[in-house]
């Protein structure tokens, strides 16, 4: 049993939640629940569950604020949202999990068996030191970005990604220091975390960081910063000079 704690201000929903918990994630004992950040602060240092469901927005303090809270996140986070705002890019990029309102069975059976995963595993500290340091970085470069390596996570600023290149079923990361990490995510995935972090996609297999554009070649090459290239579709040219060339011009 893994113990849980719901923290949401509409009691309807805590409720409709805890149903659902109890008939599809027999597994998950709902411990307590809270409506707000202050009652759920204190009594997730009473009840030391292992995973709560967190709604984002809610009065006077929201679910980010209640988890800048703690020095140390010792229990996994699974966040509730009514709404696709903003602040999803920085759950993204740190690899943490989030399901929409209203809740469909599907996606909180996949979000817990996910969490007891991080649970069993004890990899949660880290992802949500990140997430903490994303917070205050939202939209802007600093923000780190989580990359499932072979082995582990490599947490790496977003600045100093120069581009990224499909390969196979997995993406080649190219960073600042002549770096490389092959990460098992497809490029579909990055494409969707750094869209709103100033990249391009030039190609299906080619995303790039505007920021680290040097040259772009008549032949439809873009040129890196680092000294390496990646083409733009011909589909993509137009949509390129409009973009990015303003984007650039701008600086």
């Amino acid at each position: 049993m893994y113990k849980a704690l719901i923290v949401d201000d509409e009691e309807k929903l805590r409720e409709v939640l805890n149903i659902k918990l109890n008939q599809f994630c027999p597994e998950i004992q709902v411990m307590d629940q809270a409506s707000n950040a202050e009652e759920a602060f204190t009594k997730i240092n009473l009840i030391r569950p292992q995973l709560i469901f967190l709604d984002i927005s809610m009065p006077i303090e929201s679910g980010f604020d209640l988890i800048n809270k703690f020095d140390t996140i010792d229990f996994e986070i699974i966040f509730v949202t009514g709404f696709n705002e903003f602040a999803l890019d920085a759950l993204k990029v740190s690899a943490v999990d989030y399901i929409l309102k209203p809740v469909q069975t599907a996606s909180l059976i996949k979000a817990v068996n996910k969490a007891k995963s991080r649970i069993d595993e004890r990899s949660k500290i880290e992802k949500y030191e990140l997430l903490k340091h994303n917070l205050h970085h939202l939209g802007d470069q600093n923000t780190k970005i989580a990359i499932p390596g072979s082995q582990a996570y490599e947490f790496v600023k977003i600045e100093h990604i120069i581009r990224c290149e499909g390969w196979q079923k997995y993406t080649k990361i190219f960073l600042t220091e002549g770096n490389v990490i092959v990460s098992s995510y497809n490029i579909g995935v990055f494409r969707e975390m750094l869209e709103n972090y100033d990249f391009f996609s030039t190609h299906k297999s080619h995303l790039i960081n505007k920021n680290h554009i040097t040259r772009y070649l008549k032949d439809g090459t873009v040129v890196m910063s680092d000294g390496s290239s990646a083409p733009v579709s011909r589909r993509k040219k137009e949509e390129f000079m409009e973009q990015v060339v303003k984007y650039l011009a701008a600086f």
